[in-house]
Formats: C-alpha cells, sequence, structure tokens
C-alpha cells in the first residue's frame, strides 16, 4: 500500500497539501465564557481564624487581646470577639500552642462541648479530669455490626464512671446521610447541657444567644480521628447553637483543633443544612411568639372576663388553604376566564430572548455583507 508523502514546511503540513490551513482571526467567539473542564460548583473557601494571643502568657498588655474575626455574617457585618467569645462561649484559638500530638487528644469547643478522636474517649483520667458526662460516638454502620469505637466498654471498667457517663451514637452509611443526624446530635447535645438546669431556666438571652446553665453538661464526640464526620457534627451543632453561617462554624473548628479536614463534599453538605436549620429556627420562633401571645390573651381573659363563645370559634378556627383549583376559579384575578391566567403567566416570556452560545466576529460579519452586495 502506498502512502503519498506530504510536503511539510516548519514541521507543519504545507497548505494546499490536503487540508484547509488553519486560521488565525477565527470567525466566531464565545458570547459567555466557558472551560472545556468538567462542571463542577465553586469551591467554598474557608478563611483560616485570626489568632489571639493571650496577654498572661505572650507578654502582651494586661487586659487587651487581639480582634477575632470569624468572617462576615449574613447582613454583612463581622462577628467580633466580643459577639462570639463573651456572649456565646467560643472559647479563644489555640493555634499557636497547637503541636502534631495534639490530634490525638481531644479539644474544648465550647465550654460544654469538646471535639477528638476515639482515644480521647478512652481516656477515662481525661474524662474524669474534664468532668464529661456524654460521649457522642460518629461512626459507620459496619463499624457498628462489630462493636468498634465504643468507647463505652473501658468506661465500663471504672464503676464510677460507669454511672454517670452516658453513651450514644450516630450511625450513617455515609457522609450524606448525616445532614439527617445534625439535628438528632444536636438535640442530644442540648438537652444533656440543660438536664442539670434549674426548673424554669431561661436557655436564650434576650439577643438569641445561648444562656450557659450553672451545672452544664458536658459532652464529647468523636469519630476515628476526630477530624472529619465527628468534626461535621460539631459545626452543625455551632450553627445552630449561636446562629451561624457554616464557614463561621468550620472557622471556629479549625480555631480549636487545626487537624480538621472539610472536604469540598462536607463543605456543601453543612452549607445545604444552612438554610434547613434556619427555616426551622423561624418556625420555632412564631410558635414561641404565638403561645407567648395566647398566654397573654388567656390572662387578659382571666382579668377582664372571657368573650363571646362564638366570636372565640370563629377567631380560632383556621382558614384552610386554597388549592390550585380555587386559584384558577378566582374571578377576581381572572375576571371569570380561567384560561385569562395561563395567558398572563405565558406573557410573562414574550419579550424574554435567548443567548447564542457564539456570535460573529466583525471580520467574518463585514464579508457577509460584501456577498450580499455581490
Amino acid at each position: 500500500m502506498h502512502i503519498a508523502q506530504q510536503p511539510i514546511q516548519n514541521g507543519n503540513l504545507a497548505p494546499g497539501a490536503g487540508m484547509a490551513p488553519l486560521s488565525t482571526s477565527p470567525s466566531h467567539h464565545p458570547t459567555l465564557p466557558w472551560s472545556n473542564g468538567i462542571p463542577s460548583p465553586p469551591r467554598i473557601l474557608v478563611p483560616p481564624p485570626t489568632l489571639i494571643n493571650d496577654p498572661a502568657t505572650r507578654g502582651g498588655r494586661p487586659g487587651s487581646r487581639q480582634p477575632l474575626n470569624y468572617g462576615a455574617s449574613a447582613n454583612g457585618s463581622s462577628l467580633s470577639s466580643s459577639q462570639l467569645l463573651a456572649n456565646s462561649g467560643i472559647l479563644p484559638t489555640t493555634l499557636q500552642d497547637w503541636r502534631y500530638e495534639s490530634r490525638r487528644e481531644a479539644q474544648q469547643i465550647l465550654p460544654h462541648l469538646y471535639l477528638g478522636p476515639v482515644s480521647a474517649a478512652k481516656d477515662l483520667a481525661y474524662l474524669r479530669r474534664e468532668n464529661i458526662t456524654l460521649l457522642i460516638a460518629v461512626r459507620n454502620n459496619v463499624t457498628a455490626r462489630h462493636r468498634l469505637l465504643n468507647a463505652y466498654n473501658e468506661i465500663a471498667k471504672d464503676p464510677e464512671l460507669r454511672s454517670r457517663i452516658r453513651f450514644e451514637s450516630v450511625d450513617v452509611s455515609g457522609n450524606q446521610e448525616l445532614i439527617a443526624s445534625f439535628p438528632i446530635a444536636s438535640r442530644l447535645i442540648d438537652d444533656h447541657l440543660y438536664n442539670f438546669a434549674p426548673p424554669g431556666f431561661v436557655r436564650r438571652k434576650p439577643n438569641g444567644l445561648p444562656e450557659q446553665p450553672p451545672n452544664p453538661g458536658k459532652t464529647l464526640i468523636y469519630c476515628e480521628s476526630g477530624n472529619e464526620r465527628s468534626a461535621a457534627v460539631a459545626a452543625a451543632y455551632i450553627m445552630q447553637h449561636i446562629n451561624c453561617s457554616a464557614v463561621q462554624a468550620i472557622q471556629v473548628i479549625q480555631g480549636r483543633r487545626f487537624c480538621v479536614c472539610f472536604d469540598d463534599s462536607m463543605k456543601y453538605l453543612l452549607t445545604g443544612y444552612e438554610p434547613i436549620w434556619m427555616a426551622r429556627r423561624d418556625v420555632e420562633i412564631q410558635q414561641s411568639n404565638a403561645a407567648a401571645a395566647a398566654a397573654a390573651h388567656q390572662n387578659l381573659n382571666a382579668i377582664f372576663g372571657s368573650r363571646n363563645p362564638h366570636q372565640e370559634s370563629v377567631t380560632t378556627s383556621k382558614k384552610s388553604k386554597r388549592g390550585i383549583e380555587e386559584a384558577y376559579d378566582d374571578d377576581e384575578m381572572s375576571g371569570g376566564d380561567p384560561s385569562l391566567l395561563t395567558e398572563l403567566d405565558a406573557a410573562r416570556f414574550e419579550k424574554r430572548e435567548g443567548i447564542a452560545p457564539f456570535s460573529d466576529s466583525q471580520s467574518s460579519a463585514m464579508s457577509l455583507d460584501d456577498v450580499m452586495d455581490v
């Protein structure tokens, strides 16, 4: 078989050698920026927390601290140290004292919350010294079936610790199931925090930040390394506890335990959980406000006498939501013609024009005009 030789000039096929030469001036250019890479969501960047110098040990001026900034809040203002440290109980960062051996120990994130590996949960002297009374293990279902990461086996050897330390677990088959376990673990921590509080203790301050009880119940969250799943559960709890964003919660944990690892999937999991707990918080606030209004209404009725029973039943009855059929049959909106609603809805898209992925360059447009003139 004979292959025809094609002339080569400067390492490239010469023009007229069976293929068209590459054009140096393309006749089109992209309308919007694009790339050849695999589509992926943007990275979630978490800036490192600002270090805090301890005046007692760093030689600083007594009574002074460097400002701590955990990022911007929802309204654009930054959460300063006075808002997070003093009001919510978040402890200062310990990055200046961090060493490699600290990854095998547990760190105190909040006055009642600790985070660490399974080795710290099995350290009986540490549990006794820190007065930890609740252990929460975050583990895989396979690990749970084989009864691994169960620090309670070591605690059972000590009769004193066995009587006052409780063990709970959050078992998931993958990281995506953690989003369903976040409210469960948060409820366990909060119930244990206020378990020894006096009756009628108010859990929230007037500014919405948590109130520490006089005898708080302390919790240690742990997994095999204390850097991944247990750190995510701790971050989700901090989000709900002090009403902060996912990025701020990650910064709080990184400031105390520097070896934690939040990959992109875990960051997106926490940011996806953020609107969920915010919606639940708003519902709880509305329910509490409704309960307070109902209690005040009952007090007024007790003082000034009850109203007409018929009027009471009318005001307390709930109005059912309209269905879609009722919305389309509404005479005030459609003027008696149900098809008018569809026409009005379609009219919104009449003046919307699409965007072509490419547009002709000026040179190609001029060449086309020349052809039309001819």
